[in-house]
């Protein structure tokens, strides 16, 4: 017997196989929504109880204003103790150690949805983004599972499958024509910058993320 490979899935004759990436729906990374995600109208309303089939979910909260300011705090008074001891024992500063050493993700160009919420889904009732599978979403489905999306001459589809290497498989859980597609833009205001969104002629979008999405983004985004 035949053991079809991970990356078995292929475009049918006559239509080119261009580029294709694991990925997810993205998660926030500013000190509010950190680890979180929502799936929202386009009045804010959480709508993932309302999308067809949907498996129930985590149920997020946004941190309060306080948290960050604790931690950040508390943070400022470890570099000040590390700091003191340096200079009580040598008398030398840490390389790299001091306000603006912490890797921040700098200023974000869209904070309402990046950092006083973080919707990975924006879609009015009956758009392109409703239509999306519940398997982007790590916090729904198994550790075992991955999804990729993959891009062709003629469609955008996203593929669904099984880690294990010993019966590994994938199927089609989602497609569109690519004339459904109107931007793809990078969303530098995440982790590792690796975070995309992906917006429809309805004006619905999804923001997904890749550890090695560069080249899937790059024809997205040139297309």
């Amino acid at each position: 017997m035949t053991v079809p490979q991970r990356h078995s899935w292929q475009p049918p004759e006559g239509e080119k196989l261009v580029a294709r990436a694991p990925v997810s729906s993205a998660t926030g990374a500013a000190d509010r929504v950190k680890g979180r995600r929502w799936f929202r109208d386009t009045e804010r309303h959480d709508i993932q109880g309302e999308l067809p089939d949907w498996p129930k979910g985590p149920a997020y909260r946004l941190r309060s204003k306080a948290g960050p300011v604790v931690r950040g705090a508390l943070a400022a008074v470890f570099v000040l103790g590390v700091l003191a001891l340096a200079v009580v024992f040598d008398g030398n500063v840490p390389s790299g150690s001091g306000p603006g050493r912490s890797g921040s993700l700098g200023r974000s160009e869209d904070p309402e949805n990046e950092e006083t919420d973080f919707p990975v889904l924006w879609a009015a009732p009956g758009t392109i983004a409703r239509t999306l599978p519940w398997e982007l979403d790590p916090a729904r489905r198994p550790d075992t599972d991955t999804t990729h999306l993959v891009l062709t001459d003629r469609r955008l589809l996203v593929l669904g499958g099984l880690q294990d290497p010993r019966a590994p498989w994938e199927e089609v859980l989602w497609e569109t024509d690519l004339s459904a597609v109107a931007t793809v833009e990078r969303r530098p205001f995440s982790v590792g910058g690796r975070d995309f969104r992906i917006t429809f002629t309805d004006g619905s979008w999804c923001r997904l993320t890749s550890l090695e999405g560069e080249p899937l983004v790059g024809h997205l985004t040139a297309a």
